[in-house]
């Protein structure tokens, strides 16, 4: 859903820095401790970390694009599609989405699985969130 961005009565809009600056400060608890059951978690490759934690660190001024990720998470560019993959299947991208939907609307698609390729690690996180 997009906002009219000329509606001033609606949420804060990108046009409202001061209220963008304090929704992403109001959501930094709950996006550490996201990071940091990722870096725990044994399963979840070492880039999958890196980019996890580049996007809770976002800022209001920031972009999540792919050349934006692939900087602030020290990961190759050509890397991060698995990398979104991985965060995806495992659950992650579904719980930051929870967290902070606009971050989570504004990364890069990852690709869609091939048909019958299921991964048994996201039905063991789902079930566990």
């Amino acid at each position: 859903m997009h906002q009219d961005p000329t509606d001033a009565t609606g949420p804060a809009t990108l046009l409202d820095p001061a209220a963008r600056a304090a929704l992403f400060a109001a959501l930094r608890p709950a996006l550490e401790a996201l990071a940091d059951e990722a870096a725990a978690d044994p399963g979840l490759s070492a880039p999958a970390r890196r980019v996890l934690r580049a996007v809770t660190r976002t800022h209001s001024q920031d972009t999540l694009t792919l050349t934006d990720l692939a900087t602030r998470s020290s990961t190759a560019k050509a890397r991060l599609p698995a990398t979104l993959t991985e965060l995806e299947t495992t659950g992650y991208l579904a719980h930051l989405a929870a967290i902070a939907a606009h971050l989570a609307a504004s990364l890069p698609s990852p690709p869609s699985p091939p048909a019958g390729s299921a991964d048994p690690q996201a039905s063991g996180r789902a079930a566990a969130a």
